[in-house]
C-alpha cells in the first residue's frame, strides 16, 4: 500500500540559507551529477574550456575568489584584502593594477550573476554585505590549483614569453 505524500518537510534538514536550493529539504535538492572526465579527444573538450574562460574572464574575478577563500568578508574588507594581496604583474600591457571601488562593485555583481558567489545583505542600517564564496567556487578553486602549480613549475618559459611579448626577446 502506497504511503501518502505529506506537504510538512519540516522534518528534513535545511542548512538554513536564505535562498536558493539550500532552502529546499536536503532530499528534494538536485543532486551534483558527476561528469566523467573530458580529454582532448572528446568533442566538448574545447568547448568546456571557452565557456569557462567566458565565466571568469574579469580582470578581478580571481583576485576576489582567492580573498574570499579565507572566509566571508565585507565590502570594504573585501577591496582591502583584494589590494593587499594583489601581486606583481609582468605580462605586458597589464603594469598597473589598482582596484578601483567602481570595479570590484562590478566585479561581484558579474560573480554574483554567475553564481560563484553569495552576497548576504543585513536587514538593519546601514545594510551591509557580506560576500562569499559558493560551494562552486570553492570546488573550482580546488581543480585550478594544479594549473597555478603547472606555472609553478615553469617560471622560465613565463620568464621568456613575458620577454618575448615586451619585445625584449626575438622570436
Amino acid at each position: 500500500m502506497p504511503v501518502p505524500e505529506s506537504n510538512d518537510h519540516s522534518r528534513h534538514r535545511t542548512t538554513g540559507s536564505r535562498r536558493g536550493s539550500r532552502d529546499l529539504p536536503l532530499p528534494l535538492r538536485r543532486r551534483r551529477v558527476r561528469a566523467r572526465r573530458l580529454t582532448p579527444r572528446d568533442e566538448r573538450y574545447l568547448q568546456r574550456i571557452h565557456d569557462f574562460r567566458q565565466l571568469l574572464n574579469g580582470e578581478w574575478d580571481w583576485d576576489v575568489l582567492v580573498a574570499l577563500h579565507s572566509g566571508p568578508l565585507r565590502y570594504g574588507e573585501l577591496l582591502s584584502a583584494v589590494r593587499a594581496q594583489t601581486p606583481v604583474n609582468n605580462w605586458p600591457n597589464r603594469s598597473h593594477r589598482h582596484l578601483q571601488d567602481s570595479t570590484l562593485c562590478r566585479t561581484l555583481s558579474r560573480l554574483t550573476e554567475a553564481e560563484l558567489i553569495e552576497c548576504d545583505h543585513a536587514d538593519h542600517f546601514p545594510f551591509p554585505a557580506t560576500y562569499q564564496l559558493a560551494p562552486t567556487a570553492r570546488e573550482l578553486l580546488a581543480v585550478v590549483a594544479p594549473a597555478a602549480e603547472w606555472t609553478e613549475a615553469h617560471p622560465d618559459l613565463l620568464i621568456r614569453v613575458q620577454k618575448r611579448r615586451r619585445g625584449e626577446l626575438g622570436g
